[in-house]
């Protein structure tokens, strides 16, 4: 079990993801998940997150593109090109004990977990969610076990800390 930190959209931002993520959800059969993109995974919860916390007040993010890979935790989403303060703030959370480098650090919003189902219906939607920036309102801890690999995985993740923005 590792603690992974999300950055959690704001309210506004997140009731934009929300009905994309539960409409290719319902379509997989899979579970729904919170909106987010994932800063960083630690061995375990460190006081020194709300440091982190603190370096990423005001955090707004301009989605680039919808992304697709064959990865199952990257299988659809939207890419968000990296700031200044979401670079500090990912550089500090490396350098906390337990750090998992994991791989390349590529700030995205998952739409879904797994191949997106054809004839989904929320290729409009998807498209939309490029439209406006994304503002950040919080920085939630999350236990998850790796790899995630399976819908199963997902469904297990629990909240293990948050820290408002």
């Amino acid at each position: 079990m590792v603690v992974s930190y999300w950055c959690v959209p704001c309210t506004e931002d997140a009731a934009r993801f929300s009905p994309v993520i539960a409409g290719l959800a319902a379509a997989q059969g899979a579970p729904v998940f919170q909106a987010h993109m994932t800063l960083g995974t630690l061995e375990r919860a460190d006081k020194g997150v709300a440091g982190v916390a603190d370096a990423l007040e005001g955090l707004t993010l301009m989605p680039v593109e919808i992304g697709r890979t064959d990865h199952f935790t990257m299988s659809l989403f939207v890419r968000l090109a990296p700031s200044k303060a979401l670079l500090a703030a990912r550089a500090e959370l490396e350098q906390l004990p337990g750090f998992r480098p994991g791989r390349k650090f590529d700030p995205h919003i998952s739409l879904c977990y797994g191949a997106p189902p054809d004839g989904h219906g929320l290729d409009r939607e998807i498209e939309a969610l490029l439209d406006a920036p994304v503002r950040f309102g919080g920085l939630a801890g999350i236990n998850a076990s790796l790899p995630v690999e399976t819908h199963d995985d997902v469904a297990s993740w629990t909240v293990a800390e948050t820290y408002r923005l």
